[in-house]
């Protein structure tokens, strides 16, 4: 009897392992989107390097705290980098990217866990009685151990594993993406603290040059050297400048709090600059554009998906497939509570599913996984071609912005020029008020637009190395 217990199971392994040889048909082999891009940038730098190989890098990377990424560094400002370096070690929003990554990992090890068998244990003693106390307690305990596998014919278990894989890779990245945005967001609020400091000094100069003006312009009106007109046009021009003052001091009241944030401080008592830096900004290598795939973590993390997409329709049509479960447990029962181990047992079984007889939901289900994978190739080829955009939008940035400061460096100098020239034919008496008042206004208009095109320049060039992935030393 116990031979013809076993036989079936025994034919259904041979026949497990007959069929196992059908695994490759359920696993696609990934082909990378076709991406056709120009030899290079329409902007380029002086200097292009080659390109890289166009390769997603899948190994671990920890959040590195030890120092601020190199590109920061080339900015020559300690303080920044020590920003960088704080903002990195508290900030909440990194801390839950690294969270998520530790989540993915665990998940892909026990997608990892369901290839092998699962086993169980449990003990168990009760006592009975009747309620009519005729007669005494009866006292029964049992132990078990069981064990069931899902034998893998056709890769279902395994493309589960794979997709958990990807998934977790493409979280790796997205904790480089997150750490990158980071950095950017840091550099563009400690550039934003600075402007406005910078902005704020030179109003200050600008309103007490504009109130000692309006102090000789009272002093002309009651001598009735000036109209009352001219007296208004003064005081207007002093209460514009006042209005503008506290703009600026509400920006930096707001630059101040965006830095808090990002410590996860109520207020920011670091340290700040007085104003922009004046040096020449460094040189970008932007590589070529097909090295945008392999530099930029938001890429490497959408390819991934895009493979953890095609994993996840390999599953869905394996799943419709036969699958065998095999089951053993061993046990045993007794009335005796220190003799329970005299009675032991074992049990074998196997069972086999067929799901691919429910053929129209089968076809469909596939078919749904499929559309899934060709979206996914839509979005990533969508993504790469975002990227090259705001890759060569920042290469022109930088290009036009420096040469929009150029003219904008002469356009200073000819307005202050005129400025002190109005003022000597002012008050000789030569000129009216308002041609003076509109000068100072020239002058002050194309000083901020100076100021406004070297933070524009900085901005710039953050963004070039975040478009191009700047991530790592």
């Amino acid at each position: 009897m116990r031979g013809a217990t076993f036989k079936p199971l025994i034919a259904a392994a041979l026949g497990s392992l007959m069929v196992a040889g059908c695994l490759p048909f359920t696993h696609s082999t990934y082909e990378r989107p076709k991406l056709p891009t120009e030899n290079t940038w329409d902007q380029a730098p002086a200097q292009d390097a080659a390109a890289s190989p166009v390769a997603i890098q899948t190994t671990t990377l920890a959040p590195s705290n030890d120092h601020p990424t190199r590109w920061v560094r080339e900015f020559h400002d300690a303080d920044l980098s020590a920003l960088v370096q704080q903002v990195l070690t508290v900030n909440a929003d990194l801390a839950a990217a690294g969270i998520r990554l530790r989540q993915a990992r665990m998940s892909a090890r026990l997608a990892t866990s369901q290839l092998f068998p699962t086993f169980t244990g449990s003990l168990s003693s009760s006592a009975s009685r009747p309620l009519d106390h005729r007669a005494d307690w009866a006292d029964s305990s049992g132990a078990a151990l069981g064990a069931s596998w899902e034998l893998d014919l056709f890769g279902r278990l395994s493309a589960v594993r794979n997709a958990a894989h990807w998934e977790a890779a493409a979280t790796e990245r997205d904790l480089a993406a997150t750490r990158l945005a980071l950095i950017g967001t840091t550099v563009n609020g400690w550039w934003q603290l600075a402007y406005a400091n910078e902005r704020i000094a030179i109003g200050e100069q600008s309103l007490a040059y504009a109130r000692q003006a309006l102090e000789l312009v009272q002093l002309q009106y009651r001598a009735g050297a000036v109209s009352r007109l001219g007296l208004r046009d003064a005081e207007q021009n002093v209460a514009a400048q006042e209005a503008s003052q506290a703009q600026l001091v509400q920006g930096r009241v707001e630059a101040r709090n965006a830095l808090a944030a990002l410590l996860e401080q109520q207020a920011y008592r670091g340290p700040e600059r007085t104003e922009l830096p004046r040096d020449t900004l460094p040189e970008v290598d932007a590589g070529l554009p097909s090295s945008i795939l392999a530099r930029r973590p938001d890429l490497a993390a959408a390819e991934l998906r895009l493979r953890k997409s095609l994993a996840t329709a390999d599953a869905m049509r394996a799943s419709f497939y036969p699958a065998l479960t095999l089951t053993g447990s061993v046990g045993t029962a007794s009335t005796a509570l220190a003799n329970f181990v005299s009675n032991p047992s074992a049990s074998l079984g196997a069972l086999l599913s067929l799901p691919f007889l429910n053929v129209d939901r089968v076809r469909l289900s596939s078919g749904i996984a499929r559309a899934d994978y060709e979206i996914a190739v839509r979005e990533f080829t969508q993504s790469f071609y975002d990227a090259l955009r705001d890759t060569a939008n920042a290469l022109s940035a930088r290009v036009q912005l420096a040469q929009r400061g150029k003219a904008l460096e002469r356009t200073y100098a000819a307005a202050r020029d005129a400025e002190q020239l109005y003022e000597r034919q002012y008050r000789a008496g030569a000129i009216p008020l308002r041609s003076w008042l509109d000068a100072q206004e020239r002058r002050r208009s194309a000083e901020n637009s100076l100021i406004e095109n070297r933070l524009d320049r900085l901005n710039a060039q953050v963004a070039l190395h975040q478009a191009l992935g700047d991530e790592t030393l």
